[in-house]
């Protein structure tokens, strides 16, 4: 079976298989902390919005593998309602009879019992979640190699990548003297970061050595972590890239800029006014390159995320995410529908699950059917998984696209939507252009 994390716009027939791999990466089941469990739940209820958006990125032949909690109602009649949605934005998405449903745990043993008629399998991440699928260790193991924030940081400087200043060591060796002079001279708060959860789950700021201990109360002595400089959001701005690394390319697909809130990534701004120096696009290509040597390739081209900082013509990666990210869908869709040369918001956004019909009815009034309307929304998934907010009310995980005027699209959404519903697409302010020096 042909697994590995494909970039979109295969030639070949795909079996869409994206579920939350990143805990057992470098963790096993057994041995996660409370908090990771936790953390890895929260990433299952809303990668389902990846797998529903995975419908439109699919072509003729390929399928998609969802989780089963899509296949009741109303969650079955909501997922052919994107495919209609998706259907009239002109992407040819897959129909019901290509998709097939699984458990949340041990996703990945229906296709390793039925392999799917598909030429390549492409999941979220090589991890040991799905190594049902993949069943070698150098597959794993390169996935670890080139996921891993501390062989970056070792790395970095013999490869000409560059990163904030870092210092790798184990969670018991925080109370050395190493550590201690790096946060001297850091004079301020640092990132500490582990492996772990995307969306910034395993990252935190602090300013002192028992801040540290305390956030990695539940880790294991011998587990390493990084201490990182901490760059000011003041004076950089946060974006990210997506590279297609084949055996004899490495392209730059989309560069986006991160949005994040209450210090989670909540989506990302995408157009096609920001703008690469050449410098900035030749340390991308460079971290194309390291992953590359290290193993991270296909003849197909595979999916490899890098963030970044930028200030001027300066650059400072920050983590090498060899996989699929969250911005890859909603680039592809920008891309595929031809809007990259205005203003695109993207966020996962949540909606009071009593207004699931108001708010399918608010998609399709202000869908986006060609330029010229002043604003225009784009669903891109759901999650069938819901929660239940401060007051009590259960609510449903969305994830929404606004192209145009942003301000346009919240009046409509207060006039027309219940109170509350996409409140982090209300609350989100465009970026201030980034012009490289």
């Amino acid at each position: 079976m042909n697994v590995a994390s494909y970039a979109p716009g295969q030639a070949g027939s795909v079996q869409f298989a994206i579920s939350a791999d990143d805990c057992l990466l470098h963790f096993d089941a057994e041995q996660l902390t409370a908090k990771q469990r936790a953390d890895d739940k929260a990433n299952k209820d809303l990668i389902a919005m990846l797998q529903c958006a995975s419908q439109f990125i699919a072509g003729p032949g390929d399928r998609v593998a969802l989780y089963e909690g899509f296949d009741v109602d109303p969650w079955r009649a909501t997922l052919a309602r994107y495919q209609g949605f998706f259907a009239e934005l002109g992407l040819d998405p897959v129909t019901m009879e290509a998709c097939s449903f699984h458990p949340r745990e041990g996703f990945y043993a229906p296709l390793a019992s039925a392999p799917p008629p598909t030429d390549l399998v492409t999941v979220y991440l090589i991890s040991g979640s799905n190594r049902v699928l993949h069943q070698g260790s150098s597959a794993l193991a390169i996935s670890q190699d080139v996921n891993s924030k501390m062989t970056l940081a070792r790395d970095a400087a013999s490869r000409g990548i560059p990163v904030p200043a870092s210092l790798v060591l184990r969670h018991d060796e925080l109370t050395g003297e190493a550590a201690r002079r790096f946060l001297a001279a850091a004079g301020g708060p640092v990132m500490l970061k582990v492996m772990g959860l995307a969306g910034a789950r395993n990252v935190t700021t602090v300013s002192s050595i028992d801040a540290a201990r305390d956030y990695l109360a539940e880790y294991e002595a011998g587990l390493e972590v990084l201490l990182q400089q901490r760059l000011d959001p003041a004076q950089y701005t946060e974006m990210t890239a997506d590279l297609r690394v084949a055996d004899d390319s490495i392209e730059i697909a989309n560069v986006r800029q991160i949005l994040f809130q209450d210090g989670l990534w909540v989506g990302n701004y995408i157009s096609d006014r920001i703008p690469l120096s050449t410098r900035q696009r030749a340390a991308l290509i460079r971290v194309g390159e390291y992953v590359r040597s290290k193993g991270y390739s296909a003849a197909e081209g595979l999916n490899c995320g890098i963030d970044f900082f930028v200030r001027g013509d300066d650059i400072m990666i920050i983590e090498i995410n060899a996989r699929w990210t969250g911005g890859l869908m909603p680039a592809e869709m920008v891309s595929r529908l031809g809007i990259g040369d205005g203003d695109t918001v993207v966020a996962f956004d949540s909606i009071a699950t009593a207004n699931l019909d108001q708010y399918l009815a608010f998609c399709d009034r202000h869908l986006y059917r060609g330029k010229g309307a002043p604003f225009a929304g784009i669903p891109m998934g759901f999650s069938p998984y819901t929660f239940t907010d401060e007051s009590g009310a259960e609510r449903m995980y969305v994830w929404q696209m606004v192209t145009g005027d942003l301000q346009a699209f919240r009046a409509a959404q207060s006039r027309e939507l219940g109170s509350g519903d996409l409140a982090v697409t209300a609350a989100i302010s465009l970026p201030d252009a980034i012009t490289p020096a």
